[in-house]
């Protein structure tokens, strides 16, 4: 059976050979409209990587931490086991890795295992609100110098185009288009450059905060082992101390 007629194929290739010719005009009328468009979007790109570079600086400046100072400052309570006087004092600390303790000693009452979990929910918790917006830089980072490559691709099939409409060869022409359309890589790794630096900054700043927040969460466990060990455990007041008051205010 035959599924076109006489005169079917023809207008089957010429109704698909009709798309393929529009869809080709239209991509090289894209390409042959020249780099500008690449450089407003880099432009635009790195504006808002500026933007978030200045917010995560903001916020890692916002909750600095000095560990040294806090944990000769609770040693003695958790000597103690004064365990109402360290949620006082973590209260009192802008640090998020203060906030991750002072989740665990809150659970005490309801055992080791308790305040170990949730601490270590707390840690991720922290992770995630500093990691927020930060695949954006890493992105970028990767990306921008292809962006600006494509557009010196585009730039330099617009100046061949020009080349191709110049009567008697406009070489220095053509050359001077490629020297603009180059610019576009160059401001790609203009972009990309910072962005990876400032990256890979916070991401170990991330690191610091977590691996100091585990710290402080072994620390409280082993003073938790000695209390139990002693019977000197002093369990905090629930009611003075409701869980969750300042670390929600963090996300």
């Amino acid at each position: 059976m035959k599924v076109f007629g006489p005169e079917g194929p023809g207008l089957h290739g010429f109704f698909f050979g009709g798309v393929c010719m529009d869809i080709t005009k239209a991509l090289l009328n894209l390409a042959l409209g020249g780099s500008a468009w690449v450089l407003w979007l880099l432009l635009g790109l790195s504006v808002a990587s500026v933007a978030i570079m200045i917010d995560k600086a903001l916020t890692f400046y916002r909750y600095r931490f000095n560990q040294d100072r806090f944990v000769a400052e609770i040693e003695p309570s958790l000597r103690q086991g004064d365990w109402p006087r360290i949620i006082s004092r973590c209260e009192q600390e802008s640090g998020l890795e203060a906030r991750v303790l002072e989740a665990g000693l809150r659970e005490i009452p309801r055992g080791k295992d308790a305040v170990q979990d949730i601490m270590e929910g707390e840690r991720i918790r922290v992770g995630l609100f500093l990691e927020r917006r930060l695949s954006f830089l890493g992105t970028l980072g990767a990306n921008a110098p292809f962006i600006g490559l494509f557009g010196t691709v585009l730039g330099i099939i617009h100046a061949f185009k020009d080349l191709a409409l110049t009567e008697g060869g406009g070489g220095p022409a053509v050359m001077s288009g490629i020297g603009e359309a180059l610019v576009a890589t160059a401001i790609g790794l203009l972009v990309a450059i910072p962005a990876v630096m400032m990256f890979n900054f916070f991401h170990r700043r991330l690191h610091v905060v977590q691996e100091r927040s585990r710290f402080l969460g072994q620390l409280l466990l082993v003073h938790l082992d000695d209390a139990a060990g002693t019977g000197e455990t002093v369990a905090p007041d629930k009611e003075l101390f409701p869980y969750g008051r300042q670390a929600g205010r963090m996300v």
